[in-house]
């Protein structure tokens, strides 16, 4: 086995020192035309070849097989996919919160504002939460200008605003730390 692997070793090195140079080690065209036993009918056919082959430049290019190749299907579920809707969800929750109309100060703990807001948040803290599960060996790796370290930072203050703004909800204050949580996960996201 020893000398098997000496024996590569040595071949490989000496290929390698023989393509390096710029004109091949053995000219096998050169040894054929000055061979004794080369005929002129022999080196004419070899001309005419070498010429037609450099007056026809053009290749025929036959397009590989796809049939052939096997077809990747990507699983309709996967944590990749859980984290990703949850945070698109948190996003889109947050803006029919914002779109739809406030309920009357009598009626603070009615309506949808309230519900689409408090789905916001809670689907905010699931996207942070599979962000740790799922990527943990991703985050904290490459510093803080790596993109997913900034994905997870972004994406994790809005979804603290989204927790803010529904703790404040009755007071007028909660409109900007709704619009910031907006704001930054979806900053959060694009970084993606």
């Amino acid at each position: 086995m020893f000398k098997t692997i000496i024996l590569t070793a040595f071949s490989l090195f000496y290929s390698g020192l023989a393509l390096s140079q710029e004109a091949p080690v053995i000219n096998y065209g050169a040894i054929y035309d000055s061979s004794p036993f080369a005929s002129f009918q022999q080196i004419e056919y070899r001309q005419l070849s070498a010429k037609q082959a450099s007056q026809t430049n053009e290749f025929t290019k036959v397009p590989a097989s796809i049939k052939d190749k096997p077809v990747f299907k990507e699983d309709w579920l996967t944590a990749n996919k859980i984290h990703k809707y949850l945070g698109i969800g948190s996003i889109t929750l947050a803006l029919l919160a914002a779109i739809v109309p406030k309920p009357t100060k009598e009626n603070t703990d009615e309506g949808n504002h309230k519900n689409f807001a408090e789905a916001a948040a809670f689907l905010g803290g699931a996207a942070v939460t599979t962000c740790l599960i799922f990527h943990y060996d991703d985050i904290f790796n490459y510093g803080a200008s790596d993109p997913d370290n900034l994905h997870a930072t972004y994406a994790t203050l809005g979804a603290i605003g989204f927790a803010l703004a529904v703790s404040d909800a009755p007071e007028a204050g909660h409109v900007g730390h709704g619009m910031l949580g907006a704001i930054l996960m979806t900053v959060g996201i694009k970084y993606t």
